[in-house]
């Protein structure tokens, strides 16, 4: 029972140490992430205006995220989407501007040509058609939710009706993106998310 007494402090006081240590290192590669990583915007598929505030978040959509194999390259060895899975999505940029997916695969892909960037995700759900037979997937990047700070989303929300929405997007060498902020008709909005 004494001896028991005896290391229970030290044992919780490790615990806790570790358990802030991880803690710590989160919310240093997120800022990590935030600074250094890649920065490049991504246009928002139109969402409605009455519904895109949920407390204090607002949800933001992509065109990148709903992706067609028929419309993509893929490796050799991709055997398909797989629902919790993950991929990594190269996107090249459009001569008009914006991103546009240009292959998937299971594993980072090793070449990559000039201007492209890659993109982690998980796939959320996956089906097939028909007619034409094609396999479409859901993804998410991470980068969907965007922290509004209390007392600003109504503001932000006047902004948002109408006007043209793109997301700015930190994004890391192994593919991790982080959402910075967001660009509404030209005005840069950055109040980056903690975790």
């Amino acid at each position: 029972m004494i001896a028991t007494g005896k290391w229970m402090w030290p044992l919780l006081g490790g615990v806790a140490l570790l358990q802030s240590a991880a803690l710590f290192n989160m919310i240093h590669e997120r800022d990590r992430l935030l600074k250094s990583g890649r920065e490049v915007t991504l246009a928002v598929q139109p969402l409605d205006p009455r519904d895109i505030f949920r407390g204090d978040y607002v949800t933001l959509g992509y065109d990148i995220s709903q992706i067609k194999t028929s419309a993509t390259a893929s490796d050799p060895v991709f055997t398909g989407f797989v629902p919790g899975g993950e991929v990594f999505v190269t996107l090249s940029a459009k001569p008009e501007g914006g991103w546009l997916v240009s292959h998937v695969s299971t594993v980072f892909p090793p070449k990559l040509a000039a201007g492209d960037l890659v993109l982690k995700g998980k796939v959320q759900s996956a089906w097939t058609t028909q007619n034409p037979p094609e396999t479409n997937a859901s993804v998410r990047y991470g980068i969907e939710q965007y922290f509004v700070p209390e007392g600003t989303g109504i503001d932000l929300e006047k902004k948002v009706r109408d006007h043209k929405i793109e997301a700015i997007v930190a994004v890391g060498t192994d593919g991790t993106a982080a959402l910075k902020g967001l660009v509404i008709d030209g005005e840069r909005h950055e109040d980056p998310p903690l975790l």
